[in-house]
């Protein structure tokens, strides 16, 4: 990584540029399938430039994958102060139904393009997942689920399903059966 004085000389709005670039060509290639060539490109960036932003294209996963984690869909969700935390567990579900999310899940597929445990892109998936989780476990918590962290983790596994099962079938059936179910964990877990 660049010294912090030396980042306002690498050229104005790169790193942005190649992070979006990055998250277009991942999205739509693969994270094995998109080269370093690829990704200077689209970025309009040299390779030199992109180095300097991210030492390999690991470091560029890592980044692209934790910055979905903070922005993605299911961390805007669960921001939402107007909604109950139960309420706010369901809209989880809901959300799914928005256009934007019918994409491949990067971090299902980064951790199937990075099987193996010990690879460092695999452990910021773990990382990404066990935070959503401790997220829903929160919620589940403030929802009153006497054991949140069961709760959580189910509607976490339910979630990641939903979300590779809506890559094969019909949205609105996934999305409808995913909330039944959320719904039904949910009365479980709390009435």
């Amino acid at each position: 990584m660049a010294p912090a004085g030396r980042r306002a000389s690498l050229g104005r709005g790169a790193r942005e540029r190649i992070l979006t670039a990055a998250a277009e060509l991942f999205a739509r290639q693969g994270f094995n399938a998109t080269g370093v060539n690829d990704l200077h490109k689209a970025a309009r960036v040299s390779k030199r430039t992109l180095y300097q932003h991210f030492q390999s294209k690991d470091d560029l996963i890592i980044v692209y994958l934790a910055q979905y984690g903070r922005a993605g869909p299911t961390a805007a969700l669960l921001r939402r102060d107007d909604l109950t935390p139960r309420t706010r567990l369901l809209e989880l579900f809901t959300a799914l139904a928005d256009p934007a999310t019918v994409v491949p899940d990067p971090l299902i597929a980064a951790a199937a393009e990075f099987p193996s445990r010990g690879h460092r892109v695999h452990q910021a998936v773990t990382a990404q997942a066990e935070h959503f989780t401790q997220r829903l476990t929160a919620l589940a918590r403030a929802a009153q689920a006497p054991d949140p962290e069961r709760t959580a983790r189910r509607l976490a596994t339910l979630y990641d399903g939903a979300c590779s099962r809506m890559l094969v079938d019909d949205v609105a059936t996934v999305v409808s059966d995913a909330y039944a179910m959320a719904a039904a964990i949910l009365r479980e877990a709390i009435d």
